[in-house]
């Protein structure tokens, strides 16, 4: 997994070219020239509109946290 990276694509670009309703999408703050792990970074996702297997999945523009907890930090005897 790379470090760090550049988000400079702002909110109305990614509606548009993920094909994301606005009422789905998160507000972003703007570009991000350093986006570091432990950061919240926008991300697009895909969920079942519902049971019916049948309909497109509903994309929606979220904010994440970037990177990830090695599995000895989620161990009790660590803490």
């Amino acid at each position: 997994m790379c470090g760090r990276y550049a988000s400079t694509s702002n909110r109305a670009n990614l509606l548009e070219q993920f094909v994301v309703d606005d009422k789905n999408a998160d507000e972003l703050k703007g570009p991000d020239y350093n986006v570091a792990p432990t950061k919240k970074a926008p991300v697009v996702i895909a969920r079942a509109a519902s049971d019916a297997a049948d309909e497109d999945p509903v994309r929606e523009l979220r904010l994440f946290r970037w990177g990830f907890l090695p599995n000895l930090s989620l161990s009790p005897q660590i803490r």
